[in-house]
């Protein structure tokens, strides 16, 4: 072998790992097919099954496998791996890993071969958790339980790169592989059990169950070798008979089964150890069955207890205070399975096990009946209404449904039955008929707030309200009852129902009543009798009033006619009279007899006042209205007493009978009157008499009327004398008019020869009075001229001196509408220059001085390049100081963690304090002393070809976005924020920002194009150009729009302290059962380990999961609405490059759904501009905070729920599982959803953005101060690397600008070349040029960026339009300013004054002198000013030929190129306008943007503040520590000695603390003893445990964990690694006895 070559050591040392590497492959493979075989599933490859391994759950499936009582199903966590999936490792997959173990331990595995939790979780010695597989697998094996594993070694294979990767994980392990081939030897050894001797036994015990002797039998089963258990002296009998059998029948069937060809093998035919101890056990079993038989018979419960705490029996549960129960319990399933089968038999172990749980169940039942019973009458006795409600609602008492909105009925009225019963106290029974009573009033009076009148009859008749009386007719009006009730309380009770109902049945009873006797009068009316109808009258129940017997007859009368006219009416004769009818006519019978009387009593008065002859008393009472006299007067009483007393002496002459009695008619009747007893009757009397000397009413009447009407006549006549004399008067006026109207006519009959004589006359006396007025005018001509002069030489001064005063009076007003009439000239001429397609020639110059900039437009420029530069500088600062701030929060993070050191935390906050802003500007400075503003030539040189090169860069944002990609990924968002940015000056103006999104367009654009595949692919990256300007736009300029969209929606959600919406069942359960616990001290009775759908049966966990959907609803409507309605707010950016994203997909992919490419705009708008600053506001600075604050775990855990509900609305996204709460959830994000696409529509839907921004191709012309940015000398030298390092592939042409730029600049120079440092610089040491160069590197540096490509700098042979333009448009403005005319044409041609030529003088004189007060920053191109100094002619000339050219060049289009001109020149001076609007706006923005940054820059000072006095306090406890530790002997002498609180196992048990110990009964808790101790660190605590006085460990237990567990749902924690404790009690104890809560 000529060709072999010796390996060398580190070969052969490459082999034996990679050969340990493939050995370890080949366990990793038998391990996974054996799980596969066992658990009927797939499992990962061999390279993922350690990873996969370490959520547990593979590991507790195969625990349930064999050990299903260890680990039942429902207690692996995440048993379907997708929250594993989904979010990763959780610490609770540790649960499943102890589950596994616990199934080790329960299958008698040695834990020689148990690997560790932090083993297999933290992958710590993952070879061990393979290494125990196997051992389980061998061991399962050899128990029967499992199939073998097979050897794989050298019959699989794995790639090099599986191998090398094994060996670089084996390599992290750090640890020597486990033997897999000992693991036989190591099982061997563990299991100490000596095989041959229990082979000896068990041959031993078969051979004397043949012989048949009960002793010898005995004596074989009792030998220790058999490791038989559970052998009774007193059934050796029984077990020879059960042995003997078992043998007979396992001979008989080998002998069936063997064909003789070969040897039998003995245990064939022999019974093995387990089939013996299977035997044994079934002897004891049926002896202990028997026992509990016999005690069954007995009924003694303490007997029965006994029997069935029989080990044989194995019964589990047993509590010795459920005996009562278990006696009765079982005595009942013994009888009802005779009666099932006929025959008494014994109950078997199961029917005893099954029967002790249900009387566990019934016993436990009836105990927390009890107490529930008792929390009610404790309730009872308070008055808290709701905890009434909350009582009852126990499950428990199982009591009817309850109300809890009839809080205060069920707890003024149990507490009513309560004080009645004799002992005070409400039992189960009598809480059910009252709540079932009470319940169904409860419904009764919600039917009533409803007004549901079906279900409030339902309800009353209903057996469960109890109520009696119930008539079903009266329905409607029980419920108008309780209704008009109910207005006047809350709550109607159950005695107020039955009152209702029994006030509503005698009302209608006495409805009833009243129309029978109704009846009875209407039938009484038929006859005659009044007597008979006054009876019916008066019958109680008709319930009419003052029914009079004396007025019977009138009664009967009055009725009978009503019912006649009635009767009549309705065209029915047996109508009969209503209840009202008839207590009308009553009362009109008694108004009636009333009136008699009094008219009776009157007419009496007057007939002794007559005999009397009282004159007044008479005239008096004939004035009573009762009597109803007419016409009398008071000056006629003698009369009247004079003519009545010859009436009434005439009658008694005629005969006076005497008589008491008198008749008076009246309209409808007659009434009589007795005069004697003053007493009247509608029934005539009997032997009636009439009066013979009475005067009666008519008499009266009659006096009255002829007395009365003597005496008016009389009267009459005497005061008629007048009218007498007028009536005279008027006869004679009409003769007179008869005769005047006889010359009226006689003068109309000759009117023509009237009119002529008439007008003969006129003429003649006019023509006489005109003559003599003639004659004295004549006379007196000079004074009548100068008289008329005068005059109207007065009435035009009056005249105008009223004017002159009106106008002084109203000088304002009459300036305010001048004003208005200029400005609305101006107006119209402006709209006319704004609006018209050619303006005229006069407009343009009337405008044309706009175009000038002024003293303000200076200043003004002045001042918004000084607040840019702040702001840049602002920018800078505050990005600095939250990287320093960054990185000061990992170093603090790392101290907590022990994996930095002290010391560079404090030299780091020493750093940060020392950066301020004043630092930062004298970096800026750095030109003033040395660098490249120098004066060296070379210097000046490359500062000038760096303001050429950065100059192309903004305006030609394709080369930057091309150099974004081919840089490293790493790399470019570093170079994003570190150079980008500072050459858009982080877009602070107008023009950055245009060109910035430029910048971002064309990067995206290119990204798309290259690298995007698929829509998706955009949604599932991580675009590096989304990233940077998702990064921008939330602090864009430094403003934070994020903080004015949602700031307000989630700083009110961070307010609210009370609100819950955890919306998990399982979550929900928990915390409910923690809250109650540590509240109450004590134990749930509720199991800790329940299923969701188990945790969603209780009414209370539904509840809360209620509350909390409609508070996550509300909140999460509270933010879209802020989204929503702040759609202005977003950055213009961010907008416009969504439309741009959504744009270029679908131009990409054209059979893209809308749906789809609005998903992923959604992604870029909210998930990764707005979700984050949802989920931590703090740290995006949109919600206000303080230094060192920071957000709660519930406040992030809302904030994290709101955030995941809108990104799955955004992406319509629904939530897995078929709840109730899942389902209303996902209902409500499909209808978000279409809210949010209607709002990515809106974002969508913006203006592009050179009308956003009005930026066009001569916009870069027209800018008055020169950009300027400021970069850091380290970003300077670091982008000149990188465009030399990738020109090829930026401009490969030669002749391209930025290749001629890059030549311009040359290489890249050094740091000292670049800014020039002194030559004792380069002479110090090594460590001083180093920090000296970090420094120098740090400094930044403005650059004033200039165009090399000058415009203006043209040629005759390659000259360039846009600067021919606009020099010719600055002519033309010079000329028409000068000279008049309507046309350009016509100005251009016309000939220059010397006025003219002398005006243009002065105006260039004055732009010159402005010039000069111009920064030099803002002043023009040279080639404009140079145009200033040509004439007036020239000028012209230049223009003519200008125009030529640029019609030329196809930029004027002859003949309207004059025309055109004007337009654009008209453009020129509205763009003017605009841009001074905007200039003032931007000024306004900086202004608050600086305030914003300046605010930003306090509150991280503040921050670093709060750093400084965290670490200033770790100083001053760490010297403390170091004082206590070198005085600890000293210390130690005079500590006190700390309080122990020691506990037994019982007694904690009995406290609910303590649930269990693994493999310690419950006899043996009263021997164990916990000692806990504070410890020296406060908030730990010591727990020492001791068994039987010996101490056996020691466990260090933290509050934090504890609360941090609780926190985290955990109800049950291990302390020992065996003794499990309640986290919730154990947190109330130590609460009570350390903390005093």
């Amino acid at each position: 072998m000529a060709d072999y070559e010796r390996l060398t050591a580190e070969q052969m040392d490459e082999q034996r790992i990679q050969q340990v590497a493939y050995q370890y492959l080949c366990r990793l493979e038998e391990a996974k097919r054996w799980m596969e075989a066992c658990l009927a599933t797939d499992v990962p490859a061999p390279t993922e099954l350690e990873e996969v391994l370490r959520n547990g759950v593979i590991l507790a499936k195969l625990g349930h496998r064999f050990a299903p009582a260890a680990v039942p199903l429902k207690k692996i966590y995440d048993a379907d791996q997708q929250r594993y999936q989904a979010v990763g490792l959780q610490f609770r997959h540790t649960d499943n890993i102890n589950h596994w173990r616990n199934a080790l331990t329960a299958l008698g595995l040695p834990a020689i071969f148990h690997p560790e939790t932090t083993d297999i979780y933290d992958k710590k010695n993952m070879p061990r958790a393979i290494y125990c597989i196997h051992a389980l697998s061998l061991y399962l094996y050899r128990q029967g339980m499992a199939p073998q594993i097979h050897d794989l070694c050298g019959k699989v294979k794995f790639t090099e790169e599986e191998i090398d990767h094994m060996t670089l994980e084996l390599d992290k392990y750090g640890i020597q592989m486990p033997a897999f081939h000992k693991i036989g030897g190591l099982l061997a050894n563990e299991l100490s059990v000596d095989e041959a001797a229990v082979h000896a036994a068990v041959i031993a015990i078969n051979e004397a169950v043949d012989q048949g002797q009960v002793e010898v039998t005995a004596a074989a089963l009792r030998n220790p070798n058999a490791v038989l258990r559970d052998l009774q002296e007193a059934l050796m009998s029984i077990y020879q008979e059960m042995l003997q059998q078992a043998k007979r029948r396992k001979a008989e069937l080998a002998a069936a089964q063997w064909d003789g060809s070969d040897e039998k093998e003995i245990y064939k035919e022999y019974l093995t150890q387990r089939e013996i101890q299977d035997n044994v056990q079934t002897v004891n079993v049926r002896a202990a069955v028997e026992q509990v038989d016999e005690a069954l018979d007995s009924a003694d419960e303490l007997v029965l207890l006994a029997a069935l705490q029989l080990p044989s029996l194995g019964l589990r549960r047993l509590c010795v205070a459920n005996a009562p129960w278990y006696l009765d319990h079982l005595t009942a399933d013994r009888q009802q399975k005779a009666l099932d089968q006929g025959s008494v038999d014994p109950l078997e172990p199961n029917e005893l096990q099954e029967g002790v749980d249900i009387a566990n169940q019934e016993a436990q039942h009836a105990r927390n009946m009890q107490e529930a019973v008792q929390c009610v009458n404790d309730a009872l006795h308070r008055d808290d209404p709701r905890q009434t409600v909350s009582c009852l609602m126990t499950s428990d008492l199982q009591l009817p449904e309850i109300f809890p909105f009839a809080a205060s009925l069920y707890h003024n009225e149990l507490q009513l039955l309560q004080r009645r019963t004799p002992q005070g106290e409400l039992q189960q029974e009598e809480l059910f008929v009252a709540v079932e009573m009470l319940s169904a009033v409860a419904l009764i009076n919600q039917a009533m707030e409803a007004g549901h009148l079906e279900k409030f009859s339902s309800l009353l008749a209903s057996p469960a309200a109890g109520l009696t009386d119930v008539d079903p007719a009266l329905l409607d009006r029980y419920f108008a009852c309780a209704v008009k009730q109910q207005s006047h309380r809350n709550l109607l009770t159950w005695n107020q129902l039955q009152e209702g109902i029994n006030a509503v049945n005698t009302s209608a009873q006495d409805e009833h009543d009243q129309i029978v006797a109704v009846s009875l009068i209407n039938h009484a009316l038929i006859g005659r009798d009044p007597q008979k109808t006054l009876a019916a009258l008066m019958l109680p129940s008709s319930g009419l009033l003052d029914v009079l017997p004396p007025n019977a007859r009138r009664y009967h009368e009055l009725l009978s006619r009503a019912r006649q006219h009635k009767a009549q009416v309705s065209r029915d004769p047996g109508a009969e009279l209503w209840l009202a009818d008839i207590q009308e006519g009553v009362t009109r019978a008694n108004q009636h007899s009333q009136k008699a009387l009094k008219l009776c009593l009157g007419v009496a008065a007057v007939n002794q006042a007559v005999k009397e002859n009282r004159v007044k008393q008479m005239l008096h009472v004939l004035s009573l209205p009762e009597v109803a006299l007419q016409s009398v007067m008071s000056e006629c009483a003698a009369e009247y007493q004079s003519e009545l007393s010859a009436l009434l002496r005439v009658k008694v002459h005629r005969g006076d009978n005497r008589s008491p009695w008198v008749r008076v008619p009246l309209d409808d009747g007659v009434y009589y009157f007795h005069l004697t007893r003053l007493e009247g009757s509608w029934e005539k009397p009997a032997n009636f008499l009439h009066n013979s000397v009475f005067l009666d009413r008519n008499d009266i009447q009659a006096v009255v009327s002829s007395v009365s009407d003597s005496y008016s006549r009389t009267a009459l006549w005497r005061s008629s004398d007048a009218l007498v004399v007028r009536l005279q008067a008027l006869s004679r006026g009409f003769l007179i008019r008869q005769k005047l109207e006889a010359r009226r006519r006689f003068l109309f009959s000759q009117t023509p020869a009237a009119t002529i004589i008439q007008a003969h006359w006129r003429r003649f006396v006019q023509q006489r009075s005109y003559r003599r007025r003639l004659h004295f005018l004549h006379q007196n001509w000079k004074a009548v001229v100068k008289i008329q002069a005068v005059v109207k030489m007065w009435l035009v001064r009056r005249k105008y001196r009223a004017r002159l005063e009106f106008f002084r009076r109203h000088v304002a007003a009459i300036i305010k509408i001048q004003a208005f009439f200029r400005a609305s000239r101006a107006r119209e001429e402006y709209r006319m220059l704004v609006h018209s397609d050619t303006p005229p020639l006069p407009v343009v110059r009337k405008f044309a001085h706009l175009l000038e900039l002024g003293n303000a437009d200076i200043r003004q420029e002045g001042e918004l390049l000084r607040l840019r530069e702040e702001v840049v500088r602002s920018i800078r600062f505050t990005r600095q100081q939250e990287d320093d701030l960054h990185l000061m929060d990992l170093k603090i993070g790392l101290l907590v963690r022990n994996q930095a050191t002290l010391q560079e935390v404090v030299s780091h906050c020493k750093k940060l304090t020392k950066k301020n802003k004043d630092q930062l500007s004298d970096m800026m400075d750095v030109e003033r002393t040395k660098g490249m503003k120098a004066l060296s030539k070379d210097r000046r040189d490359r500062l000038e070809a760096y303001q050429h090169l950065f100059y192309l860069l903004q305006t030609q944002p394709l080369y930057l976005a091309q150099l974004i990609f081919l840089m490293p990924q790493s790399r470019s968002t570093s170079f994003m924020e570190t150079l980008v940015f500072s050459v858009f000056n982080y877009g602070s103006d107008r023009r950055e920002a245009f060109l910035l999104l430029q910048l971002f367009i064309a990067a995206l654009q290119y990204e798309i194009r290259l690298k995007v595949d698929r829509p998706q692919d955009v949604v599932t990256g991580n675009p590096t150009v989304i990233k940077m300007l998702v990064n921008f736009y939330r602090h864009a300029g430094g403003q934070n729009a994020l903080r004015e969209v949602l700031g307000p929606a989630l700083q009110d959600v961070l307010l609210d302290q009370s609100l819950s919406i955890k919306t998990d069942p399982l979550d929900v359960y928990k915390t409910w059962i923690n809250h109650t616990e540590s509240q109450t001290g004590h134990k749930s009775s509720l199991p800790y380990e329940v299923s969701p759908e188990e945790a969603l049966s209780h009414p209370e966990v539904q509840r809360r999961i209620d509350i909390a959907i409609i508070n996550l609803k509300n909140l999460t409507d509270r933010v879209l609405k802020a989204i929503i309605s702040n759609l202005q707010n977003l950055p213009y950016g961010l907008r416009y490059i969504a439309k741009v994203l959504r744009d270029t997909l679908k131009v990409k992919f054209p059979k893209a759904s809308d749906n789809d490419l609005y998903k992923i705009v959604g992604n870029l708008v909210y998930y990764r501009y707005m979700n984050p600053a949802i989920v931590a506001p703090d740290g995006f600075d949109v919600v206000d905070r303080s230094a060192g604050a920071a957000l709660l775990p519930e406040q992030r855990h809302i904030l994290g729920s709101i955030a995941r509900m809108l990104q799955h609305a955004a992406s319509n996204k629904h939530f897995h599982g078929d709840g109730y709460h899942i389902r209303v959830l996902n209902e409500y994000i499909s209808q978000t959803h279409n809210k949010f696409r209607k709002f990515l529509c809106a974002v969508c839907d913006v203006p592009s953005p050179k009308d956003r921004f009005s930026m066009d191709e001569y916009s870069e012309l027209l800018i008055v101060n020169k950009p300027v940015i400021y970069i850091s000398v380290n970003e300077l030298l670091e982008t000149h690397r990188l465009l030399l390092e990738h020109q090829e592939v930026l401009c490969p042409d030669p002749s391209n600008q930025l290749r001629i730029l890059l030549k311009d600049v040359g290489n890249v120079p050094t740091l000292q070349e670049l800014m020039g440092a002194a030559p004792g610089d380069l002479s110090m040491n090594p460590a001083d040029l180093e920090s000296t160069l970090v420094h120098m590197s740090k400094m930044e540096v403005s650059l004033t960026l200039t165009n090399k490509f000058d415009i203006f700098k043209d040629s005759d042979d390659q000259p360039d339009a846009r600067g021919l333009l606009l020099s010719t448009k600055q002519l033309i403005i010079d000329v028409i300013r000068t000279q008049p005319g309507d046309t350009l044409r016509e100005v251009l041609r016309a000939s220059t004054s010397h006025d003219q030529e002398v005006r243009h003088d002065w105006l260039m004189q004055r732009r010159a002198q402005q010039d000069a007060r111009t920064p030099e920053k803002m002043k023009r191109n040279q080639s404009l000013v140079a145009n200033s100094n040509l004439s007036l002619e020239e000028k012209k000339r230049k223009i003519l030929r200008s125009l030529r050219r640029l019609e030329g060049m196809g930029v004027l289009k002859p003949p309207e190129s004059d025309t055109q001109i004007l337009q654009m020149i008209a453009t020129d001076i509205r763009y003017q306008r605009l841009q001074r609007q905007r200039r003032g706006a931007e000024l306004v923005k900086l202004c608050q943007t600086l305030r914003s940054l300046q605010s930003k820059s306090n509150f991280h000072s503040e921050q670093i503040d709060y750093y400084r006095h965290y670490i200033t306090s770790c100083l001053d406890n760490l010297t403390a520590n170091s004082k206590v530790s070198n005085k600890k002997a000293t210390d130690i002498k005079g500590k006190k000695k700390l309080p122990v609180l020691s506990y037994s196992a019982a007694r904690l048990q009995e406290k609910g603390v303590l649930l269990e110990i693994e493999d310690l009964p419950v006899t043996q808790f009263k021997n164990v003893v916990f000692d806990i101790v504070p410890g020296l660190e406060k908030g730990s605590f010591k727990v020492k445990a001791r068994f039987l006085g010996v101490e056996m460990e020691e466990f260090l237990l933290k509050y934090q964990d504890l609360l941090q567990l609780q926190y985290e749902g955990m109800a049950v924690m291990k302390m020992f690694d065996k003794a499990k404790i309640n986290v919730n009690l154990l947190i109330f104890l130590l609460n009570k006895k350390f903390f005093g809560k």
